[in-house]
């Protein structure tokens, strides 16, 4: 199988990879991907630390969003379906990442995605609120650029992004850093 091609696919990869959606594979999961497609080392390598560590980025993400933005005051279960909606996410972009498939990823999962979660009406920050996720200058720049509805799922899926960098080992962030970035350029943006 050449690179530019996807493991999606692949006769029995296909199968797996229908199997594991909306979730991370497991142990024998991955010893069936490398022993059809051993040269996924270092995808496989990555999947097992992002599966390690993925609840724990969530919910210290969606913790500090909360502290920000009144989502509770709008949504009914707000705390729980944004952590199932944002672990989805995470799973679908560590599977994708296994199929090396960005295309499927963004046509069959993100804009579909994208098309529900900006219908939502998501709270703005409340005025004379001083509290901000991020204190980079120019992601604040960025953030006041998007509509109202959009800058919680902007610094939601960026926030991923940037706990991910700073938990995950180099190799295997370069591995899903691809698929992450897409998520925030889809998700919040027109």
């Amino acid at each position: 199988m050449n690179q530019t091609e996807t493991l999606r696919s692949h006769p029995q990869l296909k199968t797996l990879f229908k199997d594991a959606e909306a979730r991370h594979l497991n142990d024998a999961e991955f010893e069936l991907y490398l022993s059809l497609y051993p040269e996924g080392e270092a995808r496989v390598a990555a999947a097992r630390e992002i599966k390690t560590i993925d609840g724990q980025v969530v919910k210290k993400v969606i913790t500090r969003i909360y502290e920000i933005y009144p989502y509770e005051q709008k949504h009914q279960l707000a705390v729980a379906k944004c952590i199932r909606d944002v672990r989805y996410v995470t799973s679908y972009a560590t599977g994708c990442m296994l199929m090396g498939d960005l295309d499927w990823y963004r046509d069959k999962l993100l804009l579909w995605m994208k098309t529900i979660i900006q219908s939502f009406g998501y709270p703005d920050i409340p005025a004379g609120t001083t509290k901000r996720y991020f204190t980079d200058p120019e992601i604040l720049a960025h953030v006041a650029t998007l509509r109202s509805n959009q800058r919680s799922i902007y610094e939601t899926y960026r926030g991923i992004l940037e706990e991910m960098r700073a938990n995950l080992s180099p190799a295997a962030f370069a591995e899903i850093e691809p698929y992450l970035q897409l998520s925030v350029e889809i998700l919040a943006h027109d």
